[in-house]
């Protein structure tokens, strides 16, 4: 991006009013001061969502950022430059919009509810070598992700390629009117439609908004009568049309199909079609990252060797506070010479301590004594890296949970969204953040907009510290034995007991310190732990008797947000309400109140928010309610060995199931230590292969379970779904009788944990 704009010009593009002037051009545009690596030039867009950017615009200033657009009064220094404007994401559209009508280029705009990412990037690898093509990065295509797009267009690009997505009615206009696109491609409209949309025809009405006025659009013949009601002009193919070409037995040929009709259209000759047809990149859409041996953090993106997919991982690492080292590795022997320098030059301008490019599959050996790094392995597709970053695995078990990190950040907004504006999100990250890993979701969660962090123990909240984070976090089960360390690294404790809070207020005092912040937990039906409204009085007494500790937050739990009946629910919130207003009477200090989890949130949280909610499970995609929030996590295995059985063959310790018939076994790599429980034995549980049920035979063993797989080709290291898209997490538990929560929990730490960012 570079938008080589003055102030002044970049004012009257956002039609704004410059309240403060100071000398300076902009070339780049930021919004988030965590991805802050370059100041060059850069003006900073104070959005307001969840967080409001006006908080952070000191934080901005102070890496380097002198122009600010903003629509609340700020304090700055006289060195900055400040546009105010009445909404700064209009603004940031605007400029845009702005940006790109300074270009003539054919601007293509593709949505659909199908395969738009994928699409985009199979028709820029079949443009590519014929045009200079700008596209989408990724798939940002929201109304925040398409001004980026478009930014980032430049004078050198002779076609772009823009994805637009919409999750709201009408919001469809407002993309249609900064793409202003000049053709259009069409991916369909799935069995599945946006929640927020009355009916798939109306969600196929908004999508259509943004063809309007394009010359002509790319569609599937099946669409042909509803763009001919909307009077839009359109090419039509279909999979038929390209027998020659031999896509019908492929995957996602009907986007194949689009691809092709767009590329030929736009000129590029059917025998490099049909070459290029042939050789599309697999798109993964995700980029792994796990904990490595010596305490490395793995980035592995070894699936193209894009320049705006390796910027995209460079921002996201050099982002993250997860390690302080940082280093790159790459593999170029797949990439075109011209290509090569650039590569190197985008690595180099972010500034890692080492780059490490591999030649002849050979890793060098200094990588392998790295410790306590953030390595990035970056690569295209057809290199081999992606097997040799395999070397760099904690844990060589092949049995491993993955976490859909975008799906977990899809649960938080949703969540978000519930609440009345200004209310606070704690998450609670307690038993390694519900058997996720013990410290890659809490910083997921502190680069996405969580306020606050819960853990059960001191020890929890040590680790967390230990490893940069740097959110609040609540100790929701404050031991005495353990005040040293909650003081020693900044923890807020929650208090339930008259005597559990004096000893803290003695080791404060020991300590030399005042106001520290404390949590105070109230009793209003959990009958756990927690203060009783009769003992209101006494602790009112003695906080008001020191200046030690200062009351940040009074909270209570919901013992049966779940139940459909609600009125056990009710009466605590009534009851919560009035400890509320007897806490904010008698109490100088100005404090939080909180009672909601994730299921109580989804019910209440137009009625009882207050001033913020504590959401677990619910990030996860895990409550009763939630038929909004995104399954995050797929449980994997492989097979170890096949066996054939006759009749009269037992199987597994007890030998407690015989064959009665030919049949054959899969033995898996997983068992009861890994959390696949013995109670799932003889047929009580089952798994997945290639889509098809797979029942238990034998008992469970510790290390290994047996499956048949009589009907099933499968062979040796196929792999294995326990949890995933065909069994649910709620399923699998209800097998154990028992619920999601200790599901996650009870998957040993010898099961490796993947998360995937797409």
């Amino acid at each position: 991006m570079k938008l080589g704009l003055t102030h002044s010009e970049l004012c009257s593009y956002v039609n704004g009013r410059l309240v403060q002037e100071a000398s300076g051009n902009v070339d780049i545009v930021i919004y988030d001061t965590r991805k802050i690596t370059t100041t060059r030039d850069g003006v900073f867009f104070a959005f307001i969502g969840h967080r409001d950017g006006h908080d952070f615009v000191q934080k901005a200033y102070d890496k380097g950022v002198r122009c600010f657009v903003v629509s609340k009064d700020v304090d700055l220094p006289e060195d900055t430059s400040v546009i105010y404007v009445e909404n700064t994401l209009y603004a940031f559209q605007e400029l845009a919009k702005e940006h790109r009508n300074r270009f003539t280029m054919p601007v293509i705009a593709i949505t659909g509810s199908l395969g738009k990412t994928t699409i985009k990037e199979w028709l820029y690898y079949l443009l590519k070598d014929d045009f200079r093509v700008g596209r989408t990065p990724k798939s940002y295509n929201s109304q925040l992700g398409v001004a980026q797009s478009l930014l980032e267009l430049n004078e050198h690009h002779e076609i772009a390629l823009i994805e637009a997505d919409i999750s709201h009615p009408n919001e469809m206009d407002r993309l249609e009117e900064i793409i202003s696109p000049t053709m259009g491609v069409f991916t369909g409209i799935g069995k599945n439609y946006e929640q927020n949309f009355p009916s798939k025809e109306q969600h196929l009405a908004e999508h259509l908004k943004l063809f309007a006025h394009t010359n002509f659009t790319f569609i599937l013949t099946e669409y042909h009568s509803q763009f001919r009601r909307n009077k839009i002009s359109t090419i039509e193919t279909s999979v038929n049309e390209w027998k020659d070409f031999g896509i019908e037995q492929q995957n996602f040929s009907d986007n194949r199909s689009l691809c092709l009709k767009a590329a030929e259209f736009l000129g590029v000759e059917s025998a490099k079609l049909k070459e290029r047809i042939a050789h599309l990149p697999m798109l993964s859409g995700r980029q792994e990252l796990f904990e490595g041996i010596n305490g490395n953090l793995i980035i592995n993106d070894t699936y193209n060797m894009d320049l705006d997919a390796l910027e995209q991982a460079l921002e996201y690492q050099f982002s993250s506070k997860e390690r302080a080292r940082k280093i790159v590795v790459l593999d170029l022997s797949h990439v075109e010479e011209a290509r090569k320098s650039e590569i190197l030059e985008l690595v180099s301008k972010y500034g890692p301590e080492r780059v490490f490019r591999v030649e002849d599959n050979v890793l060098p050996p200094e990588l392998i004594e790295m410790k306590d790094t953030s390595i990035l392995f970056k690569s295209s597709f057809h290199s081999n890296l992606k097997v040799l970053v395999q070397k760099f695995k904690n844990r060589k078990h092949e049995t491993w949970v993955e976490f859909d990190l975008k799906a977990i950040r899809s649960n938080l907004r949703h969540l978000q969204s519930l609440l009345p504006k200004g209310t606070k999100t704690l998450v609670m990250v307690k038993a390694s953040s519900y058997g996720t890993g013990d410290v890659k979701i809490p910083h997921f969660l502190q680069e996405h907009g969580a306020d606050y962090l819960g853990v059960a123990y001191t020890d929890e909240g040590a680790t967390l510290r230990e490893n940069g984070i740097e959110l609040p976090i609540l100790v929701m089960n404050s031991e005495p034995n353990a005040f040293e360390d909650t003081i020693l690294h900044r923890l807020e404790p929650s208090i339930h007991a008259l005597s559990q809070l004096k000893a803290f207020v003695e080791a404060v005092e020991q300590h030399g310190l005042s106001n520290y912040p404390i949590h105070l937990e109230v009793e209003t039906g959990m009958h756990r732990l927690g203060f009783e409204e009769s003992d209101l009085t006494e602790l009112l007494g003695c906080l008001g008797k020191t200046d030690a500790v200062q009351v940040v937050s009074v909270f209570s739990h919901l013992a049966d947000a779940d139940n459909p009946d609600e009125e056990y629910s009710l009466g605590q919130l009534e009851t919560f309400a009035r400890i509320k207003e007897r806490m904010k009477g008698e109490l100088p200090c100005s404090m939080m109140f909180h009672i909601l989890n994730s299921e109580g949130a989804l019910k209440f949280s137009k009625i009882a928010a207050h001033d913020m909610v504590r959401i677990g499970i619910g990030i996860f995609g895990y409550t009763s309610g939630g038929d909004q929030l995104l399954p995050s996590m797929k449980w994997k295995t492989t097979v170890s060995q096949l066996k054939n059985l006759t009749p009269g063959d037992t199987i597994g310790y007890g030998r407690t199931y015989t064959a009665n018939k030919p049949m054959t076994i899969a033995t898996l790599r997983v068992g009861y230590a890994d959390g696949f429980k013995r109670s799932l034995s003889n047929g009580v549980g089952h798994v997945y292969i290639h889509g098809v049920q797979c029942p238990v035979v034998g008992n469970v063993c510790m290390d290994m379970t047996m499956v048949d797989v009589t009907n099933i080709a499968c062979s040796v290291n196929d792999e294995v779904e326990i949890i995933g898209e065909h069994q649910t997490i709620q399923e699998f538990a209800d097998f154990l009788n028992t619920i999601p929560y200790e599901v996650m929990t009870s998957i040993n730490k010898r099961v490796a944990r993947v998360y995937i960012r797409s």
